[in-house]
C-alpha cells in the first residue's frame, strides 16, 4: 500500500504542478481560513487537495491526504531567500546576449513551488517538499531558445547551501548557470578555488558580461569551456581537486541518466557531491 500511496501522491503533485500551480487564489485562501476559523496554511492545504481532485470524504483520500500533505507542504517566508547574499549582491540588467535571455521570472503569490529535495519518512513516505509565498518573489533566470533552462530560485538556494556548506579548497563544478553555488564558495574562507566546466559558449559569454563583474575573489575563479564528462574522465583524475559538485540537469526526468553517467567517473580524492541527489535517488530505488 506504501508504495502505491507513493506513487499516487506523486503523480497528482506532478499533475499540479506542470498543469495549475497557480490555481489557489490568494482570495480563495484567505475566504476559507476565516469562514472554517483554520490557518492560512491549513486552507491551503485543503484546497490544494481538492484541486488534485481529492475527496477526503472518502476514507481513501483523507488517509492520503492526512499521511502526507500536512507534512510536504509549508507557507514560507521569503524574506531569507531574498536576503541571500547572492541575491542581494548580483543585479545584473535584463536582455538578450546572442542566443541566450537573461530575464527575472516571479513566482506569484499562492504559487506552488519545488522548495527542496524530497524527505523520506521513517515509513518509507515519499514528501515532496513544496512550498507558497503570500507574496511574489522575482528571481533571475536563463530562457535558451524560450526554455527557462538556469535559474536561482528558493529551490535551487535551499538544494545547493548544503554542498556549498561541504566545499573546500580546490573546488570543481560541472555547469555554471547562473554561478549562484560558485558564487558562493569564493565567499569561503575554507575555499581556495573554483574551477567552472561549462561546455555552451553562450552560458559562458552571458555570465562573463553580465554577472562576473559582481563576483567576489575573480582572480580565483577559472571557466573552462568543456564537456563535462570528457573533463571528468580525462582531466579531473589529475588536478588534486578537494570537492566535486555537478549541477548539469534541470529536473529528475533528465538527471537520472546523467548522474549515473557522472557517478561512474568518480576518482579517489575529492568528495563528490550532487544537486538534488536525495531526489534522484528515491527515482533509483
Amino acid at each position: 500500500m506504501l508504495h502505491a500511496d507513493n506513487e499516487r501522491l506523486l503523480t497528482l503533485i506532478s499533475e499540479y504542478l506542470t498543469f495549475t500551480p497557480e490555481a489557489i487564489r490568494p482570495e480563495d485562501v484567505t475566504r476559507l481560513a476565516a469562514d472554517c476559523g483554520i490557518s492560512m496554511n491549513e486552507a491551503y492545504l485543503a484546497l490544494l487537495a481538492a484541486h488534485c481532485g481529492l475527496d477526503t470524504g472518502k476514507p481513501e483520500d483523507a488517509r492520503l491526504y492526512r499521511s502526507y500533505f500536512p507534512q510536504m507542504v509549508h507557507r514560507l517566508d521569503p524574506l531569507p531567500f531574498a536576503q541571500d547574499a547572492y541575491m542581494q549582491t548580483i543585479h545584473p540588467d535584463s536582455g538578450r546576449q546572442g542566443s541566450i535571455d537573461l530575464v527575472y521570472e516571479t513566482v506569484q503569490p499562492m504559487e506552488l513551488f519545488v522548495a527542496d529535495d524530497f524527505l523520506v519518512d521513517a515509513q518509507g513516505r515519499v514528501l515532496p517538499q513544496l512550498g507558497w509565498f503570500d507574496q511574489a518573489f522575482s528571481f533571475p533566470a536563463i530562457r535558451e531558445e524560450g526554455r527557462v533552462w538556469m535559474t536561482v530560485t528558493p529551490n535551487e538556494i535551499n538544494t545547493i547551501q548544503p554542498a556549498v556548506r561541504k566545499s573546500r579548497g580546490k573546488v570543481l563544478t560541472y555547469g555554471l548557470g547562473l554561478g549562484y553555488y560558485a558564487f558562493h564558495c569564493l565567499l569561503k574562507k575554507e575555499v581556495e578555488s573554483v574551477t567552472v566546466v561549462e561546455k555552451n559558449p553562450a552560458v559562458i559569454d552571458v555570465f562573463r558580461r553580465r554577472l562576473l563583474p559582481f563576483f567576489p575573489r575573480q582572480d580565483a575563479l577559472r571557466i573552462i569551456r568543456s564537456d563535462a564528462f570528457d573533463y571528468a574522465e580525462k582531466v579531473m583524475p589529475g588536478e588534486g581537486y578537494d570537492t566535486v559538485f555537478t549541477d548539469l540537469w534541470h529536473d529528475v526526468a533528465d538527471g537520472l541518466p546523467l548522474y549515473r553517467r557522472m557517478k561512474a567517473l568518480e576518482c579517489p580524492g575529492p568528495e563528490f557531491l550532487y544537486w538534488i541527489e536525495k531526489t534522484l535517488q528515491v527515482y533509483m530505488a
